[in-house]
Parts: C-alpha cells; sequence; structure tokens
C-alpha cells in the first residue's frame, strides 16, 4: 500500500461545482455502459419482461344462518388441554392468569364442555341419588329397593335449564343495567359485558364440581351433606362472580346481582341434595310389603 499522507486528508478540499456534476455523470455512465454491454455480450441471455405479482386473495367470510349446523362448529372447535385447562380454571381460578376469561374465554367460547359436563352431571346425580336412596332403606324390613329411573330426566331438566335461562337472564341484566360510556369502551375493552355464549360456556363449566360433590352426597351424614352444599355452592358462585366482575362492576345493580348469582348457585346445590340424597322422614317413607302366599291345606 502507498503512503498516504493523513493530513492531507483532514484538509478540507475545494471543489469547483462542474468538476463534482462531470465526474458523478462519468461514473454513473461508466457503471450503466458495462452494465448493458455485459449483459448484451452473453450468447445465453434471454430477455423477459417483468410479470405482475399476484397478491393471494382473502378467503371469503362465510355468514352462516343461525338456525343452521354450520353456525355451531366453531364453538366445538376446541382442545383437549384447552377444555381441561377450563375445568381446572372454574375450580381454582388462581391456576390461571387474571385476564383469562377476557383472553381465552370471551373471545373463544365454545359449548363442548359445557354439554359434556351437563351430561356427566345428569348422570351422576341420577346414580348417586339411587345409590343413596339405597343406602338410606336398605336395612328396613319388607322394603323392596327399585332402581329410579325418572332421576335422570327430572335431573336433565333441572340442569339444562339452569345452564341456558340464568345465563340468559344474567346476559339480559347486563346488558340493560349497564352504564358504560363511548369512552371507556375505547379505553379498556374489558370493561364490555361478556357475550351470551360466553356466559353460556361460562355456567357450563361452573357446574364441574358439582360432579364430585353428588358422589360425596351418598354419605348419609345430614351435616357433612349440608357442607358439600355450602361449598359447591360458594366455589362455583365465587369463580363467576370472579371472571364477571368487570362486567358486574358497570352495572347499577352490583350488589343485586352479585347476591342473585350466589343465590341460584346456592338454590340449585341445596335443591339436588333436599330431592336427590336427602333422607326423608319415616312418616313420608312408602313402604312395599310382600303378603305371604299361605301354604296349600294338605
Amino acid at each position: 500500500m502507498s503512503n498516504v499522507n493523513t493530513g492531507e486528508l483532514l484538509d478540507f478540499q475545494d471543489y469547483s461545482p462542474d468538476h463534482n456534476n462531470r465526474s458523478a455523470r462519468i461514473d454513473v455512465e461508466a457503471v450503466h455502459t458495462n452494465q448493458y454491454n455485459n449483459t448484451m455480450s452473453n450468447p445465453n441471455y434471454n430477455f423477459e419482461e417483468p410479470k405482475e405479482i399476484q397478491e393471494p386473495e382473502a378467503a371469503p367470510q362465510s355468514n352462516h344462518n343461525f338456525w343452521t349446523i354450520e353456525y355451531y362448529q366453531k364453538y366445538f372447535d376446541v382442545h383437549t388441554n384447552e377444555v381441561v385447562e377450563r375445568i381446572i380454571s372454574s375450580v381454582l381460578p388462581q391456576k390461571v392468569s387474571r385476564n383469562y376469561f377476557d383472553e381465552r374465554i370471551k373471545g373463544k367460547p365454545d359449548l363442548y364442555g359445557p354439554i359434556w359436563i351437563s351430561v356427566t352431571l345428569i348422570f351422576t346425580i341420577a346414580v348417586s341419588g339411587n345409590i343413596a336412596s339405597y343406602l338410606q332403606n336398605a336395612n328396613k324390613k319388607g322394603f323392596v329397593w327399585r332402581y329410579d329411573f325418572h332421576l335422570v330426566s327430572i335431573a336433565a331438566t333441572a340442569i339444562s335449564c339452569y345452564v341456558w335461562l340464568v345465563p340468559l337472564a344474567l346476559w339480559a341484566a347486563l346488558k340493560w343495567t349497564s352504564s358504560n360510556d363511548a369512552h371507556d369502551e375505547i379505553e379498556n375493552q374489558d370493561s364490555k359485558s361478556p357475550t351470551m355464549m360466553s356466559l353460556f360456556c361460562l355456567y357450563g363449566y361452573s357446574l364441574s364440581i358439582y360432579i364430585p360433590v353428588a358422589v360425596l352426597w351418598t354419605i348419609q351424614v345430614f351435616w357433612l351433606q349440608w357442607l358439600f352444599v355450602l361449598m359447591a355452592a360458594f366455589v362455583s358462585g365465587a369463580v363467576l362472580i370472579f371472571w364477571l366482575m368487570p362486567a358486574l362492576r358497570k352495572s347499577k345493580y352490583f350488589l343485586i346481582l352479585i347476591g342473585s348469582i350466589l343465590a341460584f348457585h346456592f338454590l340449585l346445590a341445596a335443591g339436588f341434595m333436599l330431592y336427590f340424597f336427602h333422607q326423608p322422614s319415616s312418616a313420608d317413607v312408602i313402604v312395599t310389603t310382600t303378603t305371604p302366599i299361605p301354604a296349600p291345606k294338605v
């Protein structure tokens, strides 16, 4: 390498405008001329016209009717780990994040988990209720125990009405009693009232605690049965209030809605215990006796 005087590099150089323009024009023209000559001298060169880049078309969004099966397909598109996670969050909400309902359930509610939980609870209550009936009257003389198939239909009617009608009433109450202004809705999207499907989903998962409690209700200890009633009603009701607290605070009847949620859960648990598992008094028991057939005379 040749020696370069650093002093000359640090000094300001004076170039005339004509010299700058001419140098730049010569360099640019030389570059384009060399590229053109190299391209044309290549025997394998083929000129190709530029092709237009076509952007991928967006998939058309189909709006299915409310009365069609395709409309409900999205509510059954859920993975097993999501169902398990939602069941755990309905019993132990501290296991998930504080905004779990707004981030996971409100944006993507499902009906797969609530339907299976309701069906499982129906058969669990019917079977456990018959077991409790057998344990209550097994030692009574002259009592012939028979399985009561009507308990399935009664449990199905009670659970179906509760899962569908109570969330519908709560959705209407939140919709017509909330005092959200436009400024609050823009700043805080989580304060919006939950959708109807998200309430169906939330109430369906809140019944999961009643499945193990229905088995424990077969223990024929009166005070223990009522303890399970209070525990199930408090846990399921408290989880609902925990997830719906931002929406409940926007209602004019905040305390009334909280009391109603707890009261309905307590009535449901007490109704299950008193009708299916409670031992009635001796005066109300209908004992079926068998009349002995006299032996034929010889």
